[in-house]
C-alpha cells in the first residue's frame, strides 16, 4: 500500500431543488480529461457499490478521490473522480442522464445490464411501471412544495433586504477582497470556475459535507446573516475578483435557489468562504473569521415586520419538512423498485468487471507517469 496521504472530498453534483432536479453533471470533469466511465444499468444492480468499491481500491493506493454523493439517495453515490489521473466513473441513468461527450476517445459506456437476469426482471413490468410512475409523482409534489416554500423564502428575504444598507455590505466585501488578493494583479486569461452542490436536500433533510471540502483550507470566511442580508452578493464579488486575477474557483450552489452561491473554494490560495445560516449551517471554528451581515441591517425597519418575519419562517418549515416528506416517500418507492432487480444480478460477474476498471485506470495512471508505487 502506497505511504502518500490521499484525501476524500465529498460533494452533491445533482439536488432536488423548487426548480426541479437540477444537474452540475457537466461540471463532475472537465472536457480535457482522460478518461470517463459513464455507467448504465437500472436500479438495484449495483452501480453505486461498483462505484464505491473502486473509490476504495484507488484511495487505498494514495489517490485523492471526490465521491459524489445522491441527494435523494443518502447510501447511494452518484460518482466518483480522481482529479490526479482526470479520470471519473459516472452513473449516467435517470434522472441524471450522461452519455459520452467524446465515445472513445475520452468517454465510454458501462452496460451493467449485462449482468442481470432480464427475463426474471421482465417477469415484473407491470409492477416496475407502477412503481416508477409513483415515483414521478412524489417527486414532483416534494418539487412544488419546494417551490412554496422558496417563495415564502423569498418573502422572508424581501423584510430584510428592505432594512438593508447595501453600502455597508459593498465595504465589507472590499474587505474580504483586500485581505486576500492584494498584490495579485489582474490577469491576461481569466480564471477557470467549477459548479456544484456542497449541500443537498435529502430524504434525511438537508445534509452537508462541508468539513471535506473546506476543511484543509488555511483560511476560512464564515459569512452569516439572516436571508436576505446579502450574503451571497459578498461571495459573487469575490469569486469574481478571484477569476479576474486568473484563479481556479469552485462555487457551491444553493438547493433552495440554484442561482446563488452559498460557499466558495479557492484551491490555489488555500482560502474557503462559506455561509451558515438554517437549513445550511458550518460551526465556525476558533480560528475562521466570521463576518457577521446583520450588522448591515436597519434593526428599526427590522422589528417593524417582526410578524411578518415570523410566519414566514413558521410557513417555510412547515412546507420544507412536506416536501422532504415527499423526498423520503420516494426513496421507499425506490427501494421497492430495486427489490426487482437486485435478486436477478449477477454481482461476482460486477466485481470482475470492477477489477478489470481498476486495472485500466492504472494503466493510464502508469501513462500519465502518475502511478503510484
Amino acid at each position: 500500500m502506497s505511504a502518500v496521504k490521499s484525501c476524500i472530498k465529498r460533494v452533491f453534483p445533482g439536488n432536488n431543488t423548487p426548480q426541479g432536479f437540477y444537474s452540475f453533471y457537466h461540471e463532475i470533469l472537465p472536457p480535457d480529461a482522460t478518461r470517463v466511465f459513464v455507467i448504465k444499468g437500472g436500479p438495484g444492480v449495483g452501480k453505486s457499490t461498483f462505484m464505491q468499491n473502486i473509490a476504495q481500491d484507488l484511495f487505498a493506493l494514495g489517490y485523492d478521490t471526490e465521491i459524489h454523493h445522491c441527494s435523494s439517495d443518502n447510501d447511494s453515490i452518484d460518482g466518483v473522480v480522481f482529479p490526479q489521473l482526470g479520470i471519473g466513473i459516472v452513473d449516467g441513468t435517470w434522472p441524471h442522464v450522461m452519455d459520452p461527450r467524446a465515445p472513445g476517445a475520452v468517454d465510454e459506456i458501462v452496460w451493467l445490464g449485462q449482468f442481470w437476469d432480464e427475463q426474471s426482471v421482465r417477469a415484473h413490468k407491470q409492477e416496475i411501471l407502477a412503481l416508477q410512475k409513483d415515483l414521478e409523482l412524489l417527486f414532483a409534489r416534494a418539487y412544488r412544495y419546494l417551490k412554496a416554500a422558496q417563495v415564502v423564502y423569498e418573502d422572508w428575504e424581501s423584510v430584510n433586504s428592505e432594512a438593508m444598507d447595501f453600502g455597508k455590505a459593498n465595504l465589507l466585501a472590499e474587505q474580504v477582497i483586500e485581505e486576500n488578493f492584494s498584490g495579485l494583479p489582474v490577469a491576461r486569461k481569466a480564471g477557470r470556475v467549477r459548479h456544484l452542490f456542497a449541500s443537498a436536500i435529502t430524504p434525511d433533510g438537508m445534509v452537508n459535507y462541508l468539513d471535506t471540502i473546506v476543511g484543509n483550507c488555511s483560511r476560512r470566511y464564515v459569512i452569516e446573516g439572516d436571508p436576505g442580508t446579502g450574503k451571497s452578493y459578498l461571495l459573487e464579488k469575490v469569486s469574481r475578483a478571484a477569476v479576474e486575477r486568473g484563479l481556479y474557483v469552485e462555487l457551491y450552489h444553493c438547493p433552495l435557489n440554484p442561482e446563488k452561491v452559498e460557499h466558495v473554494l479557492i484551491p490555489g490560495l488555500s482560502l474557503a468562504l462559506t455561509k451558515s445560516i438554517e437549513p445550511h449551517t458550518f460551526s465556525p471554528r476558533s480560528d475562521d473569521t466570521i463576518v457577521d451581515m446583520n450588522q448591515c441591517l436597519d434593526m428599526e425597519v427590522v422589528e417593524k415586520h417582526y410578524a411578518s418575519v415570523a410566519r414566514a419562517s413558521e410557513a417555510f418549515s412547515n412546507l420544507f419538512s412536506t416536501a422532504i416528506h415527499y423526498i423520503q416517500q420516494a426513496k421507499v418507492h425506490h427501494d421497492a423498485l430495486e427489490r426487482f432487480y437486485t435478486p436477478n444480478v449477477d454481482f461476482e460477474g460486477i466485481n470482475r468487471l470492477r477489477r478489470q476498471i481498476v486495472e485500466r485506470i492504472l494503466e493510464y495512471a502508469k501513462e500519465n507517469g502518475t502511478i503510484r508505487e
